[in-house]
């Protein structure tokens, strides 16, 4: 069982997701940003948050 966790993505608490470079993202933002309806904005919202996630982690 897997225990609240904040969303590097949307800052939501969340019980279920997947956790990448010490930060957690839940499976709501991980669904969108893996979805191919998404908007172009959100997708660039995202990009940026996983941009700032990898440089974060190599500085």
């Amino acid at each position: 069982m897997e225990t609240n966790k904040t969303c590097y993505i949307c800052n939501k608490e969340c019980d279920k997701g997947i956790e990448i470079l010490g930060s957690y993202i839940c499976r709501n933002c991980e669904q969108e940003m893996i979805d191919e309806e998404g908007s172009e904005l959100k997708m660039e919202y995202y990009k940026s948050k996983v941009k700032s996630l990898w440089r974060n982690n190599l500085s």
